[in-house]
């Protein structure tokens, strides 16, 4: 049987792969082919067969029609890239390549969702809130309090952990964020990332880390999402002086929304702790955590800032911290897991596409991974209310 060639756009072909930040000689030894041949496909000197276009296609995370275009399409939107390395964390080509295929499968599902409300004639909803980064965080992170309705007595109620993650999900899809998580990406190379557009922005959080870190990454990059600036993080509060202004002042402002000032000072844990003292006890420092739902470092942050410890107490704690650690999982439950995957406010509208019949089983499950037999039970969690 004669082998059937693509005539591809070569152009596409090169902008598919830099898209996910893959070399010619990696990209190569994914597909399986020579670096030769592949350099030959991108300068148009030859095609791949059908069969190869569809294993392309699979490594670049592309649809197959895509590489017949003459030009790519307008909706993929490079993120800027705020992160830094430290020297014992060393970024493979390899691992950038699973982070850029991650990120690019949210935008597509953000393609995706856009196309949905539109065959579903439903508004798309879109996030009016915006502030500047010359803008005190103080400031910033009391209109984006106001604008979310947060209410820090209702959030002391919340069980920390999983149900506080869950709350704070739920609360930002509620103003029309698409929150994914994602779990194949090391934490060291993104703890969160954020496409901020206006309609339908994404925030896309590491499930690797813990739920407050999570919790925290949500903030971070909603301050992202508020002054407007996409962006890939991997943050470590104390090496802020290393970072990127933009990077500092969106911690500093979702520690003002998450451990607001006068919150944090009139607890019966700081009222009760001798304001001369600057050393904080394991269980002070665990009490509070629990209660604003935060790392125990982002709470003698706040201390810090507010002159309840010193920089030496600070940094001695930070220095007896393991954070190479590798958070340790028994994997999961499988349907929050997909919940966590696809977040709550996407699987949502997907659900209304089928149930409306403007999607088959089939494109339910391209689009989710899920099997609409499996719908029952992934419902009840789904729309499960977070426990007080």
């Amino acid at each position: 049987m004669p082998r059937i060639l693509a005539h591809i756009n070569p152009k596409i072909l090169i902008w598919s792969r830099k898209t996910v930040k893959l070399s010619v000689k990696l990209a190569a030894q994914k597909i399986g082919v020579k670096t030769e041949k592949l350099t030959s496909w991108e300068n148009g000197g030859a095609f791949p067969t059908i069969k190869q276009l569809y294993k392309i296609a699979h490594i670049y995370k592309r649809p197959f029609a895509l590489f017949y275009f003459p030009a790519p399409p307008k909706h993929f939107k490079p993120l800027k890239d705020f992160r830094k390395f430290q020297d014992q964390y060393m970024l493979t080509e390899n691992e950038e390549y699973i982070l850029q295929k991650e990120l690019l499968l949210f935008q597509q599902k953000r393609q995706i969702a856009l196309d949905l409300y539109e065959q579903l004639d439903a508004e798309t909803p879109s996030f009016k809130l915006k502030g500047t980064a010359n803008e005190s965080p103080e400031k910033l992170a009391q209109k984006i309090i106001e604008y979310l309705g947060v209410n820090h007595n209702e959030v002391a109620d919340i069980k920390p952990g999983y149900d506080a993650l869950n709350y704070w999900e739920k609360l930002l899809e509620s103003k029309g964020i698409l929150v994914f998580q994602t779990s194949g990406v090391p934490l060291h190379i993104m703890r969160g990332a954020c496409v901020a557009n206006e309609v339908l922005p994404v925030i896309i959080i590491n499930s690797n880390d813990t739920q407050n870190g999570r919790i925290f990454s949500l903030f971070h990059e909603l301050v992202h999402i508020v002054i407007r600036e996409d962006g890939i993080s991997n943050f470590r509060y104390s090496d802020r002086k290393k970072y990127d202004q933009v990077e500092v002042h969106c911690n500093q402002t979702a520690a003002e929304v998450l451990v607001p000032a006068p919150t944090l000072l009139e607890s019966l844990v700081v009222r009760s702790h001798n304001s001369r003292n600057a050393q904080w006890t394991s269980d002070e420092l665990r009490k509070l955590s629990d209660r604003f739902c935060v790392s125990r470092e982002v709470i003698l942050r706040r201390l810090l800032t507010l002159g309840r410890t010193t920089n030496n107490f600070y940094q001695e704690y930070r220095d007896k911290q393991d954070y190479g650690a590798i958070k340790t999982t028994s994997g999961g439950d499988y349907y929050r897991n997909k919940i966590a995957k696809n977040g709550g406010l996407f699987l949502n509208l997907v659900l209304q596409g089928y149930y409306q019949e403007k999607l088959t089983a089939s494109s339910f499950w391209d689009y989710t991974q899920i099997k609409v037999s499996n719908l029952a039970k992934l419902e009840q969690l789904l729309y499960a209310k977070v426990q007080h």
